[in-house]
Order: C-alpha cells, then structure tokens, then sequence
C-alpha cells in the first residue's frame, strides 16, 4: 500500500452510511416542514401535497439511518460514527413529538 491509497475501515462504512442517511433525512424533514406549511398557508398555490411527499420519504431516511446506527452499536462498529448517526435521527423524531405537544 503506498501514501496515496486510502484506506477505509469496513466497519465504518454502514455507520457513515448511516450519518448521511441521518442528516439527508433531516434537512429533508426540516425543510419541507417549513416549505410545507407556506404552501398550504398560501392560497394561490398548488397545495402542500408534494411537500408532504417528500417529508414522508425524508423521514423514512431517517428511520433506515435510526435502525441502521443501532444495528452498528450494537455490533460494535464504529461507535462514534453510529452514536453521531443516532443522535442526528433523534433529532427531528424529538422535535415533532415537541411540536405536537406543543400544539395539541
């Protein structure tokens, strides 16, 4: 092997793959969440229907990348990356169940 070859641990990959999963379906969330609620608030518009849609893929990222971080914890991979990749998947669980409270 020489200095220019990279070498990834397999053993990060699914907890990596977790992390993107986790943070795409976050911003997912987050942003169709807010786009979501401006469409259907304005009248002139189509509707909030494709927004809803790409929450509900979003949060299915989300859910994969929650199962996936505790799969790599619980088999002992790469636990710093999958700790990360969980709390990341917590996240926006936590703050809808705030906001449902919240508005109840």
């Amino acid at each position: 092997m020489s200095d220019t070859d990279v070498y990834v641990s397999p053993s990060r990959v699914p907890a990596a793959i977790a992390l993107l999963l986790a943070v795409v379906g976050a911003v997912g969330m987050s942003w169709s969440f807010v786009a979501g609620i401006s469409a259907a608030l304005d009248g002139g518009g189509s509707g909030a229907t494709p927004y809803i849609v790409v929450f509900f893929v979003a949060a299915a990222l989300v859910l994969a990348a929650l199962v996936v971080s505790i799969v790599c914890l619980v088999r002992g991979l790469a636990r710093g990356i999958a700790g990360l990749a969980l709390v990341v998947a917590l996240a926006p669980i936590v703050i809808v169940v705030i906001l449902r409270l919240v508005n109840g």
